[in-house]
């Protein structure tokens, strides 16, 4: 019947004598199957924008059913106006997944298979077109968005990625997993953003001596979070219909006056915390934690490592800082996440990121690192952090920062310490995590020279998790420590995969 090799009528009376039923039934029942098929929303809605973006796109109905039933289905409320041109099974004689349906179809379209994407719910189906070279999008609930799919098959990546972050620009905020997802303002996302991009105007920051970036502050104090002034409640591309007016974890009351300088941390500070060199990881008041939050280590030596020569020359010398990290060390000798005595942490990935900065600024060989660089050597070569750690939720999360501590480092010897990078790299190789940790994995892979065959299929799920709007999902990277809530951030997952996508180009 599909093949058109007998009328509809014909093979209602065979499946009525293999069924021991009537076959004006089996007719029945076969009409009202094709009577109920509906279209999928979205994925016309994608093809209808596409087609509209891309007028020379051509759109082709290749569909097994009988002559009878294509007629009757022509009368149905569906898009047909979007297709150029039906093929139908009963009226070509062939079938999918018959290799010559797809060939006849190549053929009367004129199009190059290398050109052509099927979208079918059969594997068979998609089997088939695949061998004679077409993409293939095969729809099933438990995969991705096949409408995200095709407009990522059709669509160059990298500039929807670029768009995203330039029409977000100063809202890439920090999102904490929770039943109603939470906005965190901080600023160490902003820092690794600002350094993966090299664009300071997509970033907001609180500097450790009052000073903003990235925001306007009125005259009475009140706080503009968008850099062109537009009003609270501007898209920012988070989910769940967030607005600006949520400041860390909380909606502010537009009925109040804010306090001037209200967005400054309160810290337990040192000395001037260092004569304001002393980085805070939140940019406005702290949540899910305590109240009075010091500064960190962490986020210090992300300013250092990220900002560009002359913003780091309104800073206080390197060394200053440099100096007091070697001071602040636990009774291993390991210096410590946080200059606050009464939070005593030692945490591996903050460690890389302080040997990072002294490597940057010709201190690497200083004795004064020796037990921080044996101590992360250490959680590299035993895979401690496999599971993640207080700080960071995914084992991606150390070996991004230790992959950049191998490449960074001019010292042979501590080279030849951190080479076991690569096999801690292809350990993770295809292992399902979130995409944060896999645009993470993904970046430390290129930077220690792993082969791209091994990652390629990485590389294919990070590509088809972009999203409509151009940008990847928060996924998660680090943690609140006192609750262990895991905190990611669309901004930083875009940048990190817009890097990752440019590495690959230019490999080509």
């Amino acid at each position: 019947m599909d093949r058109g090799s007998i009328t509809l009528k014909e093979a209602c009376k065979d499946f009525g004598l293999l069924l021991g039923a009537d076959p004006s039934v089996v007719e029945t029942a076969l009409d009202q199957a094709q009577l109920s098929l509906k279209p999928s929303i979205p994925l016309v809605q994608t093809i209808q924008h596409l087609k509209a973006e891309q007028p020379d796109l051509k759109i082709y109905i290749m569909s097994n059913i009988s002559r009878e039933h294509f007629k009757m289905v022509q009368r149905l409320d569906l898009p047909w106006s979007l297709f150029d041109k039906a093929f139908a099974s009963g009226a070509e004689g062939m079938r999918k997944p018959e290799l010559c349906f797809f060939q006849h179809v190549i053929k009367e379209s004129g199009v190059l298979p290398s050109e052509m994407i099927m979208i079918d719910d059969t594997e068979e189906n998609i089997c088939a077109a695949r061998s004679l070279g077409m993409h293939a999008i095969l729809v099933n609930k438990s995969l991705p968005s096949a409408g995200v799919l095709l407009r990522n098959l059709l669509q160059d990546p990298l500039p929807r990625a670029e768009a995203f972050l330039k029409a977000n620009a100063r809202n890439h905020h920090c999102i904490v997993e929770a039943p109603q997802e939470i906005i965190l303002k901080d600023n160490f996302a902003q820092l690794m953003i600002w350094e993966l991009t090299d664009d300071e105007d997509i970033v907001y920051l609180n500097w450790p001596d009052g000073r903003t970036h990235g925001i306007d502050t009125s005259e009475n104090g009140h706080v503009n979070d968008h850099p062109n002034g537009v009003p609270n409640g501007h898209s920012n591309g988070l989910p769940n219909g967030h607005s600006d007016n949520q400041l860390n974890g909380r909606i502010r009351d537009q009925s109040k006056t804010d306090q001037p300088n209200s967005h400054i941390n309160p810290t337990v500070s040192t000395t001037s915390d260092i004569q304001n060199g002393l980085w805070n990881y939140f940019f406005s008041a702290p949540i899910l934690t305590t109240r009075s939050f010091p500064p960190d280590a962490d986020t210090t030596s992300t300013a250092y490592l990220s900002l560009p020569a002359s913003h780091l020359a309104t800073l206080p010398s390197a060394d200053l800082i440099l100096d007091e990290m070697i001071k602040n060390v636990d009774p291993d000798g390991i210096m410590q996440t946080y200059f606050d005595p009464t939070r005593p942490r030692t945490t591996p990935e903050v460690c890389v990121n302080i040997l990072r900065v002294f490597h940057k600024f010709g201190r690497g060989a200083d004795p004064g690192t020796k037990r921080t660089e044996d101590y992360v050597v250490d959680c590299l070569y035993h895979n401690a952090c496999r599971d993640g750690d207080r700080h960071y939720s995914t084992p991606e999360s150390f070996l991004y920062f230790a992959a950049r501590l191998y490449t960074e480092t001019p010292l042979a010897p501590l080279r030849k310490r951190l080479s076991v990078i690569r096999a801690r790299l292809r350990e993770r190789i295809n292992v399902p995590t979130n995409t944060m940790a896999l645009a993470l994995r993904l970046f430390a892979c290129q930077a220690v020279g792993i082969e791209k065959e091994l990652y390629r299929r990485d590389l294919e799920t990070l590509m088809a998790a972009q999203e409509e709007d151009g940008g990847w999902p928060a996924g998660h990277f680090c943690c609140i420590g006192r609750t262990g809530k895991r905190i990611g951030n669309r901004g930083l997952c875009t940048a990190l995969a817009v890097r990752v996508l440019k590495e690959e180009m230019e490999v080509l």
